[in-house]
C-alpha cells in the first residue's frame, strides 16, 4: 500500500514495532466518538463501525493521555472540528512534563510542535492530539529525561522523519522516556517526538497477526482504507 510501511526494529536491547505512514497518501483518523456521541474505547469497535461503511481499519493506536472523566486532557481535533481545546495549564503526570505538545496533519503535512508554540501558530489542521511530554524538540531531548532512570513502561508514540512521513512506534519492551526519546532521535532520524501514552499502550496490526481489542481507550489513531484498497 503506498505511503504505509511496518517495520519491527531492535535498538539498544529494546524492540519496537515502527508503522510509517505518509498522510498526503493514506487516510490518518482520528477516533473518540462515533456518530451518536458515544465513545468507541476499543479498537474492534472502531474496526466494526468501519466496515458497515466498506472501509477497513489497517493500523490504529491510542493517542493522547486522558482525564479521569474519559475526555482528552489536551487538544483533540478530528476532521477539522476542535472537541477539546489546548491545555496549557500546569499539572502533574506526564501530560504535565513540560514541554507538551501536539501532533497535528495540515494541508496533508504531519508536525509537531511544543503546546506553547502551537498555540502561537494560528495552525487550522484537519487532525491533532496534544499529548506530554515532548520526547524530541528540533533535535534536542526533553531536558528531564534520565539516561539511568528506573521508570520503565512500554511506551508508544509519534514522531516525524526528514522526509515528511508521521512515524508512529510501540515499544515491545518496557524502556525509560530517555531509551525512548533515543530511538527516535538515533534510529529514526526524527527531530521532533512526541509521547503518546504508556503502560496502557497498544496498537491494532492485522499483517502483523496483532488484531488485539485494546484497552478503554480515549482517542485512537487510526489508518483506514477501503475494503478494496488492502494490499
Amino acid at each position: 500500500m503506498p505511503g504505509f510501511e511496518y517495520r519491527e526494529m531492535d535498538y539498544a536491547g529494546g524492540h519496537y514495532m515502527v508503522v510509517l505512514v505518509d498522510v498526503g497518501q493514506v487516510d490518518l483518523r482520528l477516533f473518540w466518538k462515533n456518530d451518536q456521541g458515544e465513545a468507541y474505547k476499543r479498537f474492534h469497535t472502531v474496526a466494526h463501525a468501519l466496515k458497515d461503511k466498506d472501509e477497513q481499519l489497517r493500523f490504529a493506536m491510542n493517542s493522547g493521555i486522558y482525564a479521569k472523566d474519559y475526555t482528552p486532557l489536551g487538544l483533540h481535533i478530528e476532521d477539522g472540528e476542535i472537541l477539546e481545546p489546548l491545555n496549557l495549564k500546569d499539572g502533574g503526570g506526564n501530560f504535565f512534563l513540560k514541554p507538551n505538545g501536539v501532533f497535528f496533519v495540515e494541508d496533508a503535512k504531519a508536525g509537531i510542535l511544543g503546546s506553547d508554540e502551537y498555540g502561537q501558530a494560528n495552525k487550522k489542521p484537519q487532525l491533532a492530539v496534544q499529548s506530554g511530554p515532548i520526547l524530541l524538540e528540533k533535535g534536542i531531548m526533553h531536558p528531564r529525561f534520565l539516561k539511568d532512570s528506573k521508570s520503565i513502561h512500554f511506551r508508544n508514540g509519534v514522531g516525524v522523519l526528514d522526509d515528511g512521513r508521521a512515524a508512529f512506534v510501540l515499544s515491545r519492551w518496557p524502556v525509560n522516556f530517555y531509551r525512548f526519546a533515543s530511538f527516535f532521535k538515533d534510529e529514526l532520524k526524527c527531530q521532533n517526538a512526541l509521547y503518546l501514552d504508556g503502560s496502557l499502550s497498544g496498537i491494532y496490526l492485522p499483517e502483523a497477526g496483532l488484531t488485539v481489542q485494546g484497552d478503554d481507550y480515549v482517542g485512537m489513531l487510526g489508518v483506514v482504507v477501503k475494503k478494496e484498497e488492502k494490499s
